[in-house]
């Protein structure tokens, strides 16, 4: 098994072939554009801004224009209950519409923080999300969500998507809970060696009951926060769930970017992708970034930078090999403003330059350096197989 680093060799390759349009139906391909953001969580600051629409804005153009943009809801969904911040968190309804508003149309429900506000806290979740499905069918929209049970012998929840040409599996699990309070009505499994065994025995099954182009797995990972390393232990696991059939496995919990690996089968092109983390979409964990210091790379600075991935993936009609045309990170970062509204902005020189014409001077190196020290940290890897 050879690795290579995606960034250099290989970027090349999957830039030539960027060109084809989306959804082309000339020749044996055909497209989809996938957007994988990361954890969507709301403390205090964030949702007790006046206008929650302006908190996308810096990123709805890129989050619209994928086919399928997925991201995960790091709380309960509890309109009988007031916000909540952590420990217990709870959503705003509107927060999530805002989420909703700016392009996602995918979500996983299940983490760590899934039974925040208990069973109750669970069904109204659920309750929440048929509403918000409901509100979009009526505008034409489609949204898919899993990884809640209405009853706790049910099996998992998962969404069989159909995206143009394209039918995809979407299974979202978590094997973290911060307690087991009603985890039976979670998708939810204990990670030691057993359980993880069984499930991957699971989606071997799934995949073999339900034709698909593509298995896409959301993993709430059991790990450690704030760290970039992957175990030995965590890197074999995914690997089996790719073999049993998984096609992405959108992993995250860390709340920091990690790895991003794609790996090609030498003889057919055929791709598969691992995320390890794509750290925060938005949250208020970083509520004071460190503007002076030279190198900051503390947990806390790190909690304030995502990652979008989006993936292009193209489909052979002969033999329905997926093979890969371009993976693109896209690298975020929440913005404080001087009103103290929590802003999702593309970590480029054009919010560089923006920040300078405000004469935020110390905002912008600090961007700087943020974009620096994500690429110096995390990377993009090929690997054959």
């Amino acid at each position: 098994m050879k690795k290579i680093t995606f960034l250099f060799l290989l970027c090349a390759f999957f830039l030539s072939c960027a060109s084809t349009p989306k959804n082309n139906d000339a020749g044996n391909k055909d497209e989809i554009t996938l957007l994988f953001a990361g954890d969507v969580m709301a403390h205090s600051p964030n949702y007790n801004m006046k206008d929650y629409e302006i908190i996308w804005d810096g990123i709805r153009d890129i989050v619209s224009s994928a086919d399928l943009a997925f991201a995960n809801i790091e709380a309960p969904v509890d309109t009988t209950k007031d916000p909540q911040n952590y420990p217990y968190f709870n959503m705003p309804l509107s927060y999530v519409q805002s989420t909703i508003n700016a392009g996602f149309d995918v979500f996983s429900l299940c983490n760590n923080h899934t039974n925040d506000q208990g069973l109750e806290g669970i069904k109204e979740t659920t309750k929440s999300f048929k509403k918000l499905f409901e509100s979009e069918k009526d505008k034409g929209n489609t949204i898919y969500y899993s990884g809640l049970k209405e009853k706790e012998t049910d099996e998992y929840s998962y969404n069989i998507i159909q995206s143009g040409k394209w039918k995809i599996l979407f299974l979202p699990m978590t094997e973290i809970l911060n307690r087991p309070l009603a985890s039976k009505y979670i998708n939810s499994i204990i990670p030691d060696t057993g359980k993880r065994v069984e499930f991957i025995n699971y989606c071997k099954k799934l995949r073999e009951k339900n034709e698909c182009d593509l298995f896409i797995l959301s993993w709430h990972a059991n790990e450690t926060e704030y760290i970039r390393t992957v175990t030995d232990t965590q890197e074999e696991f995914y690997k089996n769930l790719l073999d049993a059939g998984v096609d992405i496995i959108w992993a995250n919990h860390a709340h920091i970017i990690k790895d991003r690996k794609i790996i090609l089968n030498s003889s057919t092109n055929a791709v598969k992708i691992i995320m390890y983390a794509n750290g925060n979409t938005i949250s208020a964990q970083r509520t004071k970034p460190n503007l002076s210091s030279k190198n900051p790379v503390d947990e806390r600075d790190n909690t304030g930078d995502g990652l979008l991935y989006k993936v292009i993936l193209a489909k052979d009609k002969k033999n329905s090999t997926v093979t890969i045309i371009k993976a693109e990170p896209v690298f975020i970062t929440t913005y404080i403003t001087p009103q103290k509204d929590y802003l999702i902005k593309i970590m480029n020189e054009e919010f560089i330059e923006e920040l300078l014409s405000k004469d935020q001077i110390k905002w912008a190196d600090y961007i700087r350096r943020r974009i620096k020290i994500n690429k110096k940290y995390t990377k993009d890897i090929i690997e054959w197989q």
